[in-house]
């Protein structure tokens, strides 16, 4: 996820000064025929809106519906580890320090690929001007969540396991702002699903000229991500070896950014390949040799303790905790 700080100077054309708007789908008249048959296609559109007042108050949709995410994420999470016995006190504990180490990732990640656009040592904190990457969050939670529930005394792949789903539906949530916002619009098509940019409220830099139609690139990420947490969901109902799931998430959605990259309009790093690219390529790499090995090493043997979780009909607080966790706890203070 990386965001751009709005325009400063006038909007541009088909602004509005409302921020009630219509999404609109128009067909439009292709230039190919074929004999006396035309192709119509159709676009989608509706004005952007980067925040609107509330009374006295900005709102940002982005950073509202970023919010929300991780509070979905983290409800989802305690579906799984309440009946694991997991204190919702340490649970949050983690999740805490997880998502300072998130923020902190997003931006150092978003530094790191455009530090040539900074004048001053201020321009690396400036999140005020926008800038987030969201896989360099995921890399700083990862690691921050990692190092907390080793001090808790938690097996940190079975909690990854009980954090993938959440994760996906964080994201997809976040995407949904992301199209309120117009952010991540990608190259241009003739597509029937394109996105008609038509202007809006305090819109983004770098937007392209209106009427421009292009890919919307958040919406196949929302569809990416929103199909990952259904098939997370059925596949942790049966028993996993420990790190199946967050490793499901790592392939499915890094494979899902590598190729949906291609229709953005994001600066090439190395062999026409974006940042992001280049970081997905890393975990699939990194995700397929940890398989590999453990199957050549029969790691896999060691089962889950996210494995049997309670489908959502059952009301989590008749659960009662789980024996295989105090084995997780004892084996992960022996280690």
């Amino acid at each position: 996820m990386s965001t751009r700080a709005p325009r400063t100077g006038p909007r541009s054309r088909g602004a509005s000064g409302g921020a009630a708007h219509r999404v609109h789908i128009r067909p439009t008249a292709s230039s190919h025929e074929h004999g006396s048959l035309k192709i119509v296609l159709a676009d989608i559109s509706w004005k952007v809106v980067t925040g609107f007042h509330l009374g006295p108050f900005m709102i940002r949709p982005h950073g509202v519906l970023i919010a929300v995410g991780f509070l979905a994420g983290a409800r989802l999470m305690q579906r799984y580890s309440r009946p694991r016995g997991i204190s919702d006190d340490t649970l949050w504990r983690i999740l805490g320090w997880s998502l300072a180490g998130g923020l902190v990732g997003m931006r150092v990640a978003w530094d790191l690929g455009h530090w040539r656009e900074m004048d001053s040592v201020l321009d690396t904190i400036a999140i005020w001007n926008g800038g987030m990457s969201l896989l360099g969050g995921l890399i700083g939670a990862v690691l921050v969540g990692w190092f907390v529930a080793r001090r808790e005394k938690l097996a940190v792949l079975p909690l990854l396991d009980m954090a993938a789903p959440g994760i996906a539906l964080g994201i997809a949530i976040g995407r949904v702002s992301d199209l309120i916002i117009g952010d991540h619009l990608g190259k241009r098509t003739t597509l029937p699903w394109g996105f008609r940019y038509v202007g809006g409220v305090e819109p983004l830099a770098g937007m392209p000229p209106v009427g421009t139609v292009v890919h919307p690139v958040a919406l196949y990420d929302l569809l990416l991500t929103a199909v990952l947490v259904v098939v997370l969901i059925r596949f942790l109902r049966s028993p996993r070896a420990a790190g199946s799931a967050i490793a499901l998430f790592t392939l499915w959605y890094a494979s899902g950014r590598i190729f949906s990259d291609f229709l953005r309009t994001d600066p090439r790093r190395l062999l026409g390949l974006t940042g992001s690219q280049l970081t997905a390529i890393a975990a699939v790499v990194a995700v397929a040799l940890v398989l590999w090995w453990r199957s050549r090493t029969g790691a896999d043997d060691q089962r889950s303790t996210t494995a049997r979780y309670p489908r959502f009909r059952t009301k989590v607080g008749r659960h009662r905790s789980d024996p295989s966790l105090e084995t997780a706890h004892r084996s992960s203070s022996s280690g």
